[in-house]
């Protein structure tokens, strides 16, 4: 009785109104941290590798200028680069380099375009751009900006235009090993023509880089592909071991041998808990999962490729969470990103030394506890996919 007639007093805000001033702190901490790292990051980004050397992209130069096999790279990479390589090896590293910005960009724009506070529009696309592994691809000339754009217009896509987006999902197939979450993604969801439509387009992709390279170096191809084992640290140098962020590279970072049937324990996890989860979610959280999985689900992923996790996050803000899920979990692995990375021991102090790293990849598990989280957590819906 006192208490209901007792009036409010002016200068205590409720927890209402403190609310929104909350969240705006919140998201100016967060913007504050990410220009920190954006800044860390872009005069090496612009002074040594733009004004340097072309760094990996060398690699992929000389086997497109000849026009060679890239390795495990899908065939087509090769013609898709040959117009690039004819600028010369410089020249084409800054056209890629643009290339590659572009793509980053356009993840940036499409992350944020939901959004309506102006701070957490901000946050999300200097997300995308002040990923750390994200500047180191651009860095090295890596495909994964490229593959990061392909990815989430891909996942976008397969909501309305089912067909289409597995069209565009293919394009991972650019590098095998990342078509792989996708798949899953799809099979959780019993969309078996969509499987038979991605894998159509990927072997034709493939057969098109066979066709300009040469039809007899298919099975040159194939036996590439069958000798790369599940493990793959027989195929890398040590130090070349300890900058994966897929298992094998986690588990050095704690100090364990990535023995065979330790990292395919952990590859059937990641992929049961992926499927599951996918099975269980909406099509826009299902498609989040997918991205989440990306490294967790091939036991090859570089420490560059994390640079797909940005793809995850445009997906995790239309994934219709809660507003503070939402911003938990982005920013939950962009800290366990940024400490990854600080871990990452490159350069390498000695190329032929055993394989070290400097701490422990956070960004392993926290993907794997973030797939968990949505498979518990999200609100399950019930019909058919969303609208995009």
């Amino acid at each position: 009785m006192l208490a209901a007639r007792m009036p409010a007093r002016s200068g205590s805000p409720s927890l209402d109104a403190m609310a929104p001033l909350a969240v705006r702190a919140a998201l100016l901490v967060a913007i504050g941290v990410e220009l920190a790292v954006l800044v860390a990051f872009v005069p090496e980004t612009v002074t040594r590798f733009w004004a340097g050397g072309p760094g990996d992209f060398a690699n992929l130069y000389v086997r497109a200028r000849h026009l060679r096999l890239m390795g495990l790279y899908s065939p087509v990479l090769t013609p898709i680069l040959y117009p690039i390589s004819l600028a010369g090896l410089h020249a084409g590293f800054r056209i890629f380099f643009c290339i590659n910005v572009a793509a980053l960009m356009a993840v940036a724009y499409i992350a944020q375009r939901p959004l309506r506070m102006p701070e957490a529009r901000l946050a999300v696309a200097l997300a995308v751009v002040s990923l750390p592994q994200a500047q180191w691809a651009l860095r090295f000339g890596h495909t994964t900006p490229l593959l990061a754009l392909a990815m989430l217009c891909g996942f976008l896509l397969v909501q309305r235009h089912p067909v289409r987006g597995a069209a565009v999902l293919a394009l991972l197939s650019i590098k095998p090993q990342y078509a792989v979450a996708p798949i899953i993604y799809l099979a959780a969801r019993r969309r078996f023509l969509l499987i038979a439509v991605l894998t159509s387009v990927s072997l034709a992709l493939a057969g098109i880089g066979f066709a300009v390279v040469g039809p007899g170096e298919a099975a040159a191809y194939v036996r590439e592909a069958l000798n790369w084992s599940s493990n793959t640290t027989s195929n890398l140098l040590p130090v070349q071991q300890a900058w994966m962020y897929s298992w094998p590279g986690f588990l050095i970072s704690i100090g364990v041998e990535p023995n065979r049937l330790l990292t395919a324990d952990l590859l059937l996890l990641s992929a049961g808990v992926t499927l599951v989860a996918c099975a269980r979610l909406d099509g826009m959280r299902a498609a989040s999962v997918a991205a989440l999985s990306m490294i967790l689900v091939t036991p090859y992923s570089q420490f560059y490729d994390a640079c797909l996790l940005t793809a995850a996050f445009a997906l995790l803000v239309r994934a219709r969470l809660r507003p503070v899920a939402t911003g938990a979990l982005i920013g939950g692995l962009y800290v366990a990103a940024v400490v990854s990375q600080a871990n990452t021991i490159y350069p390498v102090r000695d190329v032929l030394g055993d394989a070290a790293t400097d701490g422990v990849f956070w960004i392993t598990p926290a993907l794997l506890l973030a797939i968990a989280a949505l498979a518990v957590f999200a609100p399950i819906r019930a019909g058919g996919e969303e609208a995009a």
